[in-house]
């Protein structure tokens, strides 16, 4: 039987639900967006430091969690159909739910010098859940995927390390703060257990909004099953947050995957002791905070205290400076740092391609390709494809007849070179493994009707002034050749780097492993420059035209080593920049002003001085003319504090 606990005594009164997908409001304020984490997502072990200790109710709720995984080792007494009898209950802590891992002792194992006793071998049977408890033993089933069924004398544990406990936070009507600090307290009082392993991860939150199962549901058991299978979940422990008499409410379970009914349920209002989380940004596991005597980026970022600046669309923006000024509209840029330590620049018109090189913050050109081409460039990304150290630039180029016509540049006596040239692919450099500058290729050729092809890509390798084939890459059912970085989101040592790329619908997803974690609500993205097809319908060529994405930037700003993930967003074009950062609850974002108004086609980052925050460098289009296709682009650079 579940247990439900009430403190203070009040029934919850439920209120309508929204979806836990929240929309992504554009404005100066805070937008913390609460999203439900699955498997592959990060480790959080807050540190106890950064806030006063939780309430008591929130250490009695921890409490009564740890109960349910007991450090247990029994014996297996009786076995009649699927009832196994254990010779363990409540006195050993033992409650309905708790799981259990049978196993077989077998030959003993002796050391071959000493002839000391070390153990047994075990054969692993499978596992068993408690479903009846008495005072000295128990009665459990054996849950699916069992290789045998225990017999007597075969033994059974709970398993001594860190149980990975997913944590849930659903959200109705309760401010976005208060969840994440409420969340963030309850995670603090599961660590000093010493008993979990919590883990945040937001497939689970995205997989609600697909399916439409509002929060209410979810907590009444509606997909928690299909979650736990979707996403290879043990425990779930949901947290759901509503507005009962007026006041914060909390209904908390915890669900494991081989029970239908929930293992623990409780409920209380949010404790007053319940404070709102102050400037601390990109939470990993266990960080203390970076010391830092300037403010980093990120706060500045996120915090709105900015002074006014010339470049300034409103008077609470990033100051920032100007570093040049082009006559044209530049559809595609990048930025990268290659082994000489140089900070250089490469960017493109659509006909030609220019690299500068940054000294201090002064832009010295170094050269230009004007090679008189078919078709528009699409897009520039810089990459050490031949590992020699020297930046190279992938360059997707296309024409409506001919198809993709990309080319790989370098730089040789100062002067440009071509690497590869004629390939019918679309290119993305990427940085699979933080090297800093990407060093692999992933292509596709064009679909000859939708431009883009999702899922699998092919991976490629520079050979003779050629890219061949090195095998394939699933990075998502819905991941296209554009607007796509990948970043460190967690420590190196707690989660592989995660891929953020634009979809068709122009959210921006973030997945790990092939599996999608977060997704945004509202539409980010969308560049200047155009692919374009000539489709035959009946007997006439209709052009039809796809946009490139500008590709987001992965850059750590407040330099605790967990990068963040800047995004543009060109509806209206105001020059407004999406901030994805991970806090104490999970990913969440906010909306701010580039510093100048118009398109932002690209995006880079320099490192600080010093180990100090780094300067984003972006390319600002203001477009001009009857059909808006030409203008001028600002180069601006955000200067440090």
């Amino acid at each position: 039987m579940p247990f439900r606990f009430f403190f203070g005594g009040i029934v919850p009164v439920m209120v309508p639900t929204r979806s836990p997908l929240r929309a992504l409001a554009l404005g100066a304020g805070l937008l913390a967006q609460i999203w439900t984490p699955g498997a592959g997502a990060q480790s959080a072990q807050p540190s106890a430091q950064e806030k006063p200790p939780a309430s008591t109710s929130l250490h009695v709720i921890a409490e009564q969690v740890a109960r349910l995984f007991p450090m247990v080792q029994t014996e297996v007494i009786e076995v009649s159909g699927d009832r196994v009898t254990l010779a363990a209950g409540r006195q050993q802590g033992l409650v309905p739910g708790v799981e259990l891992h049978a196993y077989r002792e077998g030959r003993e194992l002796f050391h071959p010098r000493t002839k000391q006793l070390l153990g047994r071998t075990e054969e692993t049977l499978g596992r068993l859940v408690v479903t009846e408890v008495a005072d000295r033993y128990s009665v459990a089933t054996l849950a699916p995927g069992a290789t045998a069924a225990p017999g007597p004398g075969d033994k059974a544990r709970v398993a001594a390390g860190r149980v990975k406990l997913t944590i849930v936070p659903l959200s109705s009507g309760v401010r976005p703060r208060l969840v994440e600090a409420a969340t963030y307290d309850l995670v603090q009082e599961l660590e000093r257990t010493g008993r979990f392993q919590v883990v945040f991860g937001e497939q689970v939150s995205v997989w609600l909004g697909e399916q439409k199962i509002p929060a209410e549901e979810f907590m009444r058991g509606r997909g928690v099953r299909e979650a736990h299978a979707r996403f290879n979940l043990l425990h779930v422990l949901a947290v759901h947050y509503t507005m009962a008499q007026g006041k914060p409410f909390m209904d908390v379970k915890v669900f494991a995957n081989v029970l239908e009914q929930p293992l623990l349920a409780q409920a209380l209002f949010v404790p007053p002791s319940v404070r709102t989380p102050s400037q601390q940004f990109s939470t990993g596991p266990g960080r203390e905070g970076v010391p830092l005597e300037r403010r980093s980026l990120l706060a500045r970022l996120l915090s709105g205290n900015f002074e006014p600046n010339t470049y300034s669309a409103g008077a609470a923006s990033i100051p920032l400076r100007s570093l040049a000024v082009f006559p044209f509209a530049v559809t595609s840029m990048d930025v990268a740092i290659g082994r000489d330590t140089v900070p250089r620049l490469v960017v493109t018109d659509g006909q030609r391609v220019f690299q500068y090189r940054l000294a201090g913050e002064k832009l010295e050109p170094e050269w230009t390709h004007d090679k008189l081409m078919v078709g528009s460039i699409l897009g520039v990304q810089f990459a050490d494809v031949d590992a020699d150290g020297v930046l190279d630039v992938v360059v997707n180029r296309q024409d409506a007849k001919l198809g993709m016509l990309s080319y790989v540049l370098t730089t040789r006596a100062g002067r440009p070179a071509v690497l590869a040239e004629d390939l019918p692919l679309i290119l993305l450099a990427v940085d699979e493994r933080g090297d800093g500058v990407p060093g692999e290729l992933w292509g596709q050729p064009q679909n000859p009707y939708t431009f883009f092809s999702r899922g699998a890509v092919t991976r490629y390798v520079l050979k003779d002034k050629d890219l061949v084939a090195a095998g394939q890459a699933r990075p998502h059912d819905f991941f296209r050749l554009t607007g796509a970085t990948f970043a460190s989101l967690a420590p190196k040592d707690k989660a592989p780097r995660a891929l953020a790329f634009i979809d068709e619908q122009n959210r921006l997803v973030v997945a790990e492993n092939g599996q999608e974690i977060w997704r945004s609500s509202a539409a980010v993205g969308r560049g200047l420059a155009q692919a374009r097809l000539e489709i035959m319908q009946g007997r006439t060529a209709v052009d039809k035209f796809f946009r490139m994405e500008p590709n987001p930037l992965a850059v750590d700003l407040d330099g605790d080593g967990i990068q963040e993930i800047v995004v543009p967003v060109n509806d209206e074009e105001a020059g407004r920049l999406v901030v994805v950062f991970r806090g104490p609850t999970g990913l969440r974002t906010q909306v701010v002003a580039s510093g100048s108004e118009g398109v932002v086609t690209g995006m880079g980052a320099i490192p600080g001085a010093q180990g100090g925050s780094p300067s984003l460098i972006m390319a600002v289009v203001k477009r001009s003319g009857v059909l808006r296709r030409s203008g001028d682009t600002q180069l601006i650079m955000t200067v440090p504090e």
